[in-house]
């Protein structure tokens, strides 16, 4: 006898057909999306909000820092390839732009939620189609040597030979190659020639940093006409000058630096201050700000506002490694102050930027759109410090107080230096719960670890001999190479080898930049430096 089925019994087959399927096809996309996430996929492509911060933490570590530069010069060259890989394709951000700061306080925080996940992987795996609200940009991508790190990062922290960079790279608007290049010439009349070879005593001049420096700020200012870089505060026009100026003469309590309003790159170098009380870390700002009362509970309060420091003076105060360079002894408001290595107190100034980016942004997001640590070098963990005292009544002696101070201070700073990696591993594990998302460092692992902060030998450097620095700058050349050509390390790396991290920090910081460029703007303009004229005026 046969069987029949109803047409309702064909509808409800049908329809438990579809919802098995439809069940099949969520399980796989939810699993899709939990491995987009393991890998930082998507992450790199999202585009939450698109003036939420990109940022830029530079380690100290002396002639190393051409090895972060070496990093940063690959990140440069993966930004090429996304822009050009992107630029036919529509720039998509899933949440309305920033605006002023009461109406983010009168707001729900923008972070996405469970519920809205799909939908931001939707919106970033439908790039493809364009609507009239997102077009395609038809901008030249720039060459490669030509890319400005300031147009992609909002901020750059820096201590020692990282604030160096920070300044170079941010606050003076330079390329990498360019930046490359001083480090170059700087290195031979900076570690060719010794002021004292006497241990525990300032070994070099400090003069042929400042004068590199001056001559730096001269050829990039756009203030001043005929500026020598000796009393230059801000390299910019004025009407972008009295953003920040109005840090120097607060009456009272200063106000918060304003996020949202139009602004260009930011720097931010790490020095310490040498006084009576032990050194602290002193953040000295290329923009006032002052910390917001609802945000204290959340940070570390540093010091306020800005000092009003020439640019030379900035990268002098960061860079006086003990033992290496002179203090900067200089006066603000009357009082005399002085200046020493931030790498005495903060070698790896991540904690520093991430502790101002909650103060900025407190009322908008908990997590910045990336902050990228780059180190000079793994140390050598097996390093320990010194004895801090010097015993018996020696120490009424100018020599011997000066002795016992700088073997405290040596022993401070092979303890600072080596706690980068340990603040790494907080940040990664405690705060960011990976490096698979908007926390990254990059730093060689191997090959650097025992070169000396001041190794500038001679050698054969590209195939030339007997170059100034040529053994140092090629062997800094090769371990950097090799770490960012080498593949996954199960011991190391979190998640994914260093050329996976770069290609998808430059992914995000392309998405990122295009978002901004769509929006337009005023905001815009400035970031990118619109009312930067290219020379000085007369």
């Amino acid at each position: 006898m046969s069987t029949t089925i109803s047409p309702t019994a064909h509808v409800g087959l049908s329809a438990r057909l579809q919802e098995s399927t439809s069940r099949s096809r969520s399980r796989a996309r939810r699993s899709n999306t939990a491995d987009s996430l393991r890998t930082g996929d998507r992450w790199a492509r999202q585009v939450v909000d698109p003036w939420w911060p990109c940022i830029l933490a530079l380690d100290g570590g002396g002639i190393r820092g051409y090895s972060s530069l070496l990093i940063i010069q690959e990140l440069m060259h993966r930004i090429h390839f996304w822009e050009e890989e992107l630029k036919n394709e529509p720039a998509i951000s899933t949440a309305a732009p920033s605006r002023g700061r009461q109406e983010a306080r009168n707001e729900e925080d923008a972070s996405p939620g469970a519920d809205n996940n799909d939908t931001m992987d939707e919106a970033a795996e439908g790039q493809h189609e364009t609507t009239s609200e997102q077009k395609p940009f038809s901008t030249k991508v720039p060459p490669v040597d030509e890319l400005l790190p300031c147009h992609y990062f909002d901020f750059m922290f820096g201590t020692s030979t990282g604030g160096l960079i920070a300044t170079m790279l941010g606050r003076l608007r330079m390329t990498v190659p360019e930046c490359l290049e001083l480090y170059r010439e700087v290195g031979e009349s900076l570690f060719g020639r010794k002021r004292s070879s006497i241990p525990l005593f300032t070994k070099y001049y400090n003069e042929p940093l400042e004068k590199a420096v001056q001559e730096v700020v001269s050829r990039q200012c756009r203030a001043h006409a005929r500026c020598d870089g000796t009393q230059c505060l801000h390299p910019w026009p004025s009407e972008l000058a009295r953003q920040v100026e109005s840090a120097f003469d607060v009456d009272g309590r200063g106000q918060p630096f304003d996020v949202d309003q139009p602004r260009v790159c930011h720097s931010c170098c790490l020095t310490a201050t040498h006084d009576e009380k032990p050194s602290v870390a002193y953040l000295l700002r290329s923009y006032s700000h002052y910390y917001p009362e609802e945000a204290l509970d959340r940070i570390k309060p540093y010091n306020e506002g800005a000092d009003p420091l020439k640019v030379w003076e900035v990268t002098r105060a960061t860079s006086a490694a003990p033992f290496y360079f002179r203090m900067l002894e200089t006066e603000i408001d009357g009082q005399a102050k002085a200046f020493k290595d931030g790498g005495i107190r903060e070698n790896n100034p991540s904690g520093a930027a991430l502790n101002e980016f909650n103060s900025l942004y407190y009322a908008k997001t908990d997590v910045p759109a990336l902050l990228l640590s780059v180190g000079t070098g793994r140390p050598d963990s097996a390093q320990d410090g010194f004895a801090s005292v010097f015993p018996g009544p020696f120490r009424s002696f100018k020599v011997v107080r000066q002795l016992t101070e700088n073997l405290a201070i040596l022993r401070n700073v092979l303890i600072r230096y080596t706690e980068g990696e340990s603040l790494h591993d907080r940040i990664r594990s405690l705060v960011a719960r990976g490096e698979n998302t908007w926390y990254k460092r990059l730093n060689v692992d191997d090959g650097l670890q025992d070169m000396p902060l001041d190794d500038w030998t001679k050698g054969t450097w590209r195939g030339q001999p007997n170059v100034p620095g040529g053994k140092s700058l090629t062997r800094m050349e090769v371990a950097t190479r090799r770490y960012l050509d080498r593949d996954f390390r199960e011991n190391i790396d979190s998640y994914a080898q260093p050329s996976i991290m770069i290609d998808q920090a430059a992914q995000k910081l392309v998405r990122q930049r295009r978002a901004r460029e769509q929006l337009g703007g005023e905001r815009w303009t400035t970031f990118v430096g619109g009312h930067l004229p290219e020379a000085p005026t007369p």
